[in-house]
């Protein structure tokens, strides 16, 4: 199955897939972080989390703040980011794993009956927990199939966009770098390297986007050829 072909409109999905499960994940930690500065150290602190990625962002209340981060009307909001995932996972489904999709499904469906109730840090902390382990299950799948390499492509890229948008540390990327490098690699035969040669992050990011495009676009005409 590692070979089978896989048109580009797939390999899109399950690259995307595993950005959001990871988008979710790591926005989930951070909002949880924020809210015990929100609470009694540094009310903005929130507003700061969210303008890091070009969000404006309002609450009341420590309470308040985590029902904006969950459910808010906004890109970054944790109900937009997992609706596109299960959107993408939707699409895919043949090829993912039952148990990484029916836990996606779970944290879904949970998601949706919780809009009139209080987000309380304990339920944040599960679904961080239940994210984890779709990660975890991609993870450990890897080395099966090409459709877990893609997935697991989106993850990295992904994890890299947040470092820079949240850290704004370029010198902290040098590790991605070079994961990245090593999945796009097994990926695409013909892939070469990329390393950091600007100090412009946006101009990096847009670099980065420049990269992924090739490697899904080569795969699929690279497994498609080989049949």
């Amino acid at each position: 199955m590692n070979g089978a072909p896989i048109s580009v409109n797939t390999a899109q999905n399950l690259y995307w897939f595993g950005r959001y499960v990871q988008r979710a994940q790591t926005l989930l930690v951070g909002i949880l972080e924020s809210y015990d500065y929100v609470i009694d150290r540094d009310f903005d602190e929130g507003k700061n989390f969210f303008a890091k990625m070009g969000i404006d962002i309002e609450y009341k209340n420590a309470m308040d703040f985590l029902k904006a981060g969950v459910y808010g009307s906004h890109v970054g909001s944790i109900e937009s980011i997992i609706k596109m995932a299960r959107e993408n996972a939707i699409a895919t489904r043949h090829l993912l794993d039952e148990r990484g999709f029916a836990t996606l499904n779970k944290i879904y469906n949970h998601l949706m009956i919780g809009h009139n109730r209080a987000v309380s840090p304990t339920y944040l902390q599960e679904t961080i927990d239940n994210f984890s382990l779709i990660l975890g299950i991609f993870s450990s799948e890897l080395d099966r199939t090409r459709a877990y390499q893609l997935i697991r492509f989106g993850q990295q890229v992904e994890r890299l966009d947040l470092i820079l948008r949240l850290y704004g540390e370029l010198d902290m990327a040098a590790a991605d770098i070079e994961t990245i490098n090593a999945t796009a690699r097994q990926l695409n035969r013909h892939y070469r390297p990329f390393n950091i040669t600007t100090s412009d992050i946006p101009k990096f990011l847009a670099f980065l986007n420049n990269v992924v495009d090739r490697v899904i676009q080569n795969d699929t005409v690279m497994s498609q050829s080989q049949h």
